[in-house]
């Protein structure tokens, strides 16, 4: 899985080995042209070693602290249009995510995944920053590169 990841990465010009790199391995992060951090982790879990999961996510937004109702509505709506990818909260932070088995992803599938969750946190900050402007104070994201959402 990982040469695969590498191998997308390239692709976007990006150089897997020197730059990106996370603190375990299997882990990677970079900014898009657009702007759009991305988080890559691929890992699995000491109950089942044998087993993988691909992980893309990128932090869209902290949650607003005024017209979080609207927010909230906006984002379940919003995720019914989407492909392959989701929405999700974790603490205090909105991500795009896609996370799955890494069984039988080829090169084609993995960057889809990429170029999805890229597009579509790009894409939704601007529209949601735009609609909901003055809503939350910018704040840093409390997940970490690589970490995961489990």
């Amino acid at each position: 899985m990982s040469v695969l990841v590498e191998n997308s990465l390239k692709k976007l010009n990006i150089d897997p080995v020197n730059s990106l790199r996370g603190e375990k391995p299997g882990q990677w992060s970079y900014k898009t042209k657009e702007g759009a951090t991305m988080w890559i982790d691929v890992f699995n879990f000491p109950a089942s070693p044998e087993k993988y999961y691909l992980q893309v996510m990128s932090p869209l937004s902290a949650i607003p602290d005024k017209n979080a109702d609207a927010f909230y509505k906006d984002l379940l709506e919003i995720n019914y249009k989407m492909y392959d990818v989701s929405m999700c909260k974790k603490e205090n932070w909105i991500y795009v995510l896609c996370l799955r088995d890494a069984a039988g992803i080829d090169e084609a599938t993995l960057d889809t995944v990429l170029y999805r969750v890229s597009f579509y946190s790009h894409d939704y900050y601007g529209k949601l920053s735009f609609k909901y402007e003055g809503s939350w104070t910018p704040k840093t994201p409390e997940a970490k590169p690589g970490t995961s959402l489990n």
